[in-house]
């Protein structure tokens, strides 16, 4: 670890781990629908918190479809539809050939609980640009008092020690203006050295790293990239070679996922002190 120069973080879930603004999400998706099916929309809800749905955190929703994914590396093995009836290994093969390129819009991957709301909602009709404005509408939220966040005991200070001699970096698909009152809410604003919003991971997460490398004139193998969105942020560092921390509170990930895998941010922390000595 001593060989760690730039270390390149998430914002959602990486820097904070509060849940609530979810629940504020799923809402201002549900009242976008037509009211015969808002209950259906908050039964399901609560069943895919639960663990009680067909749709599950590290699925797949293939919008197009209306079918939830099982996938190995990309590659489909198995395909349920929303009640959970199983499709024939010959319907997985002729509609899944290639290997799942993730996006948006059309094919959502649940790697955090942004998108469980967001799958349903698309199940249901919801548009993409209603979709849209209701994470706008949540981000705006967060950015008002109401929205509190738990502090983490020993993040900044181990934060503010890393940035005294490594190059601290933000990679987030999230939008610049509410990022940066989160960042200041956390007491994070002034650690990082570079700052990048909208990076829209994972489709663009190469070439940011890429960007990365060659500003900070390091090997990728002295690039340490955190997040909790393994599809995201984890599995294409891990191509390039760099060493990796995934943030897995639901216990959805396997071992060889990344160099650490911690359930709790508490964990990061002792982990990040490691690095000061």
């Amino acid at each position: 670890m001593e060989k760690i120069k730039v270390i390149v973080f998430d914002l959602d879930g990486t820097l904070y781990e509060d849940t609530h603004h979810f629940d504020y999400y799923a809402n201002k998706l549900c009242e976008k629908l037509d009211i015969e099916k808002q209950e259906l929309f908050r039964k399901d809800y609560e069943a895919i918190l639960a663990g009680e749905h067909s749709l599950k955190m590290g699925a797949v929703f293939d919008v197009e479809h209306d079918l939830i994914l099982t996938h190995v590396n990309g590659h489909v093995i198995q395909a349920h539809t929303w009640d959970g009836e199983p499709l024939s290994e010959h319907e997985v093969g002729e509609l899944y050939p290639k290997e799942l390129q993730f996006n948006f819009h059309s094919m959502l991957n649940i790697g955090d609980l942004w998108w469980v709301p967001a799958a349903i909602a698309r199940h249901y009709g919801i548009d993409n640009e209603s979709a849209g404005t209701s994470f706008l509408e949540t981000r705006r939220y967060m950015m008002t008092p109401e929205f509190q966040m738990k502090v983490v005991p020993g993040f900044k200070e181990v934060l503010q020690q890393l940035s005294d001699n490594r190059k601290l970096v933000l990679l987030t698909n999230s939008p610049k203006q509410d990022s940066e009152v989160l960042l200041n809410k956390l007491g994070f604003n002034h650690l990082f050295d570079t700052l990048i919003f909208d990076g829209k991971k994972p489709i663009q997460t190469k070439d940011h790293l890429t960007k990365i490398k060659e500003k900070y004139q390091v090997e990728y193998h002295q690039i340490l990239c955190i997040g909790d969105n393994a599809i995201n942020e984890i599995f294409p560092a891990k191509r390039l070679g760099c060493q990796t921390i995934l943030i897995d509170p639901h216990a959805i990930s396997k071992s060889e996922n990344a160099d650490y895998i911690v359930s709790h941010l508490s964990m990061l922390v002792n982990i990040l002190k490691t690095f000061e000595r």
